[in-house]
């Protein structure tokens, strides 16, 4: 490898990943702030904290890496036009498709990232996210109580309140529950969590009291004074039927003729081919004069990511509408965007370093 191919290589992958580190900081922060603040007013277990923020992740990724990418080669061409070091290479006889040749050594595995993320990692998180939404909104569970606070449960029919909990041992209890046969309001002075051979996990209320009110009158009522009293703090879930197309593994797609599925395969190797062409379009728009700086191209650059991926969304839908030919498919906008790149190969071919 030729030192030039060296030094572009290292500084497009430098800045690349300097980009990509902002990015997933700034919106893991983000995705971090509000999943404790959801977790925090109970809706959902602080233990799946750290699987929601993972899951956020790796669907952030597939969109971070192709501008990362296409943020990293503009800025580092950016400084190369500064600083007249791209005159100076272009005087010596690299044009356009040279450093093409060279970006393409980087272009190409980000592709195949992303391609891996799009295939496989992003549908196996999705459908992950899915089981535990359903897992989530299926299930009536209580199962943290926090001492001065009251805890409810997903369907809200439930709610504990516990003054103190000491040595794992929660004292003077209050519960309300609400259903078709009885309302109910509990008092126990004590309760201790444990879980039966089948490893499902109860709470034991001791030396308390329940008085229930019998609809449909609500005017009869009754009292039980009790010793120890189990209440279960989970259920079995019923088996999540997965018809989200975005869930689903690719390999399954390949053999469905519907239109969603079809939409659903081809959008999936829309980004790995949207990152190779942005790749190559990043070069011919990252010049400026010397005068500008390296930065002048940020704006304009994530102008274009963004509309990208608007316009991507649109030939999704009048895909899936039946707007467009199948024989064109999704991919038309591609192919749009490829006569465009070699355009401005051909129009810098000649006019390197001078085209505004």
């Amino acid at each position: 490898m030729k030192i030039i191919d060296r030094y572009l290589l290292k500084e497009i992958t430098r800045t690349s990943l300097s980009v990509l580190a902002i990015f997933m900081i700034i919106l893991t922060a983000n995705t971090m702030l509000r999943l404790i603040e959801e977790a925090s007013i109970g809706n959902f277990p602080s233990y799946l904290l750290f699987p929601l923020i993972l899951i956020k992740i790796t669907q952030y990724s597939i969109f971070l890496i192709p501008i990362s990418l296409f943020l990293g080669i503009t800025l580092s061409f950016g400084r190369l036009y500064s600083t007249n070091e791209m005159a100076v290479m272009s005087s010596s006889g690299l044009s356009p498709n040279d450093f093409a040749r060279i970006l393409a050594t980087i272009i190409i595995p980000a592709a195949m990232i992303v391609s891996v993320f799009s295939l496989y990692i992003t549908p196996s998180a999705t459908e992950y996210r899915y089981k535990l939404e359903h897992k989530l909104n299926s299930e009536e569970r209580i199962e943290e109580i926090n001492a001065g606070r009251f805890t409810s449960s997903q369907s809200g029919k439930a709610t504990f309140f516990v003054e103190n909990i000491h040595n794992n041992v929660l004292e003077k209890i209050f519960f309300s529950s609400s259903g078709t046969r009885a309302d109910a309001i509990e008092n126990s002075k004590s309760a201790k969590y444990f879980e039966n051979e089948q490893n499902v996990k109860y709470i034991l209320l001791r030396d308390g009291e329940i008085r229930e009110v019998i609809p449909p009158s609500y005017l009869v009522t009754r009292k039980t004074v009790y010793k120890e009293h189990g209440i279960q703090l989970g259920q079995e879930i019923p088996e999540l039927l997965n018809f989200k197309f975005d869930a689903r593994s690719t390999l399954s797609l390949f053999g469905d003729k519907d239109i969603e599925s079809r939409a659903e395969l081809q959008s999936r190797f829309l980004l790995p081919m949207a990152t190779i062409l942005l790749g190559f379009l990043a070069l011919p728009l990252s010049y400026s004069s010397p005068r500008k700086g390296r930065y002048t191209k940020i704006f304009l650059s994530s102008v274009i990511y963004f509309m990208y991926l608007i316009l991507i969304s649109i030939s999704e839908k009048l895909f899936v509408l039946g707007k467009t030919p199948s024989v064109l498919g999704m991919w038309w906008l591609h192919i749009l965007v490829l006569f465009l790149v070699i355009i401005l190969y051909k129009i810098d071919s000649n006019n390197i370093p001078r085209r505004t």
